[in-house]
């Protein structure tokens, strides 16, 4: 009786249903170990992210789509880095069209640690495949927060170091109690 009084109390999850479109080629095993990644990153706070592959027209708008392709040419590469820190724009997030772009060839820069690159750096597929998916969930936190800005820290702070952004651990890619609590109120708030 206690089991089942505490499982009613405990929180159910939340599904979020994202569309991806991808314009860019990505190993399908990189692009699984990205959306793993981000996933793990929404878990602690019972946020399910199901990732739609091959999405077709649909009947109603998804609070969220992503495109993954090479950054457009309009977006001019600053090599300039301070302290370790690099150019934050690895994803772009447009919250009025609900549109979250991954820019694959700024992500393998900053894996590879060298914004003065010209040409796509070879970069070990698991790592680069980290980088994506947390540039993913911080993207997908732009969308969901309804954040133009950023947090001081956590997985909405404005810059990744190089070694942060590579690291195997998740320390500094968590969202924030807050942040968990408003995002799953926001999801729960959406009418089917």
């Amino acid at each position: 009786m206690l089991v089942l009084f505490l499982a009613m109390l405990a929180p159910t999850s939340v599904t979020l249903d994202v569309p991806i479109y991808l314009v860019a080629e990505l190993k399908p095993s990189v692009l699984a170990e990205a959306l793993e990644e981000t996933e793990r990153i929404f878990e602690p706070g019972d946020i399910r992210l199901e990732f739609d592959l091959a999405p077709e027209l649909r009947s109603t708008r998804p609070l969220a789509f992503v495109v993954v392709q090479a950054r457009p040419a309009r977006f001019k590469v600053s090599p300039a880095c301070s302290r370790g820190l690099h150019d934050h724009r690895l994803g772009h997030t447009q919250l009025s069209s609900r549109r979250l772009t991954l820019w694959t060839e700024q992500v393998a820069r900053a894996v590879d640690g060298n914004w003065d690159r010209q040409g796509l750096p070879h970069v070990d597929d698991q790592v680069y495949a980290r980088a994506l998916g947390r540039v993913l969930a911080h993207e997908l936190g732009h969308l969901l927060l309804r954040l133009n800005g950023h947090r001081d820290g956590g997985l909405m702070r404005p810059t990744f170091s190089h070694r942060s952004l590579i690291a195997r651990g998740r320390g500094a890619f968590r969202l924030s109690a807050d942040d968990l609590h408003a995002i799953r109120a926001a999801l729960e708030g959406i009418e089917p």
